[in-house]
């Protein structure tokens, strides 16, 4: 059985009300909610790393060693 998990993100986008602007000059600010974790964002590249983040944490990994059975020696 598989299991899932689900992660909820907000994000605030402000445009700007000044039509002489870019319509691309915009900010805003993503945050995990479960976590409370905030960024400040101008890009929307930004928004995906910072959910990737979140979705794909680092690993901690275990290495295992394999031993050689009691009674067999080593070559």
């Amino acid at each position: 059985m598989s299991t899932r998990r689900v992660e909820s993100f907000l994000l605030r986008i402000v445009v700007p009300s000044d039509e002489a602007q870019l319509p691309e000059r915009w900010r805003g600010r993503i945050q995990h909610v479960a976590s409370g974790e905030e960024q400040q964002i101008n890009e929307i590249a930004q928004a995906i790393t910072f959910m990737s983040e979140h979705l794909c944490p680092m690993r901690e990994f275990l290495l295992e060693i394999e031993h050689p059975p009691q009674n067999q020696s080593l070559p």
